[in-house]
């Protein structure tokens, strides 16, 4: 019996990509506890991480 599956494809840009979402969201959640101004790298961090979770997405539709 042999299988010809293949393996998943970007996967890794999947992981990374839900990484840099969770870190943003963890750091903006800590920032407005703390009261403090939000720096505009955690947004562009959030929004890294849905464009990576994506394409990583992209790859796995064929």
């Amino acid at each position: 019996m042999s299988t010809n599956h293949s393996p998943k494809k970007k996967i890794g840009l999947k992981v990374f990509g839900s990484v840099l979402f969770f870190l943003g969201m963890l750091n903006i959640m800590f920032f407005t506890k703390a009261g403090i101004e939000l720096p505009k790298f955690y947004i562009f961090l959030i929004f890294a991480g849905i464009i990576m979770f994506a394409l990583g997405s992209l790859g796995d539709r064929r």
